[in-house]
């Protein structure tokens, strides 16, 4: 499994395991932590669906997982798409930047003003304007 990540993802991975692992091995929390700290941003229910809590790994088990997750589509642009159409009230595809801007610094993983910002900048939104979501995601999942 450790193929399937460059020398510099290994090391990563390696330096992730041996800072955060007791006796070789990481279980609980800590295993959490240290998927938390190699991987994507993911929500505790993300991370107990592929390591559940009493689970404790080896480093190939560890690498197991992170490939898990390195390979799966647990968002995918359309799921993206329909979680705003959530928050598009008139079904016009669109969303007030004020809004999105409550909205990401808020609910699930919260996000600082800072990274609301370069967001923001990156998709060229000011909090007057209105976000296309379904551009708007095709744009987060071009840069992955």
């Amino acid at each position: 499994m450790a193929r399937q990540f460059d020398s510099k993802s290994q090391e990563g991975l390696q330096e992730v395991f041996n800072t955060m692992s007791q006796n070789g091995r990481l279980g609980g929390p800590d295993l959490a932590s240290a998927i938390r700290a190699a991987g994507p941003a993911l929500t505790e229910s993300e991370i107990h669906r592929v390591a559940p809590a009493d689970a404790s790994v080896d480093y190939a088990g560890f690498v197991q997982i992170m490939a898990r997750l390195a390979t799966s589509d647990s968002n995918s642009e359309a799921e993206v798409i329909e979680a705003f159409k959530v928050f598009d009230k008139d079904g016009d595809g669109l969303i007030p930047g004020a809004e999105l801007r409550h909205i990401l610094m808020t609910l699930g993983e919260k996000m600082n003003a800072e990274e609301v910002n370069d967001l923001f900048r990156e998709a060229n939104l000011q909090d007057g304007g209105q976000l296309n979501y379904e551009n708007f995601a095709r744009l987060m999942f071009s840069q992955q």
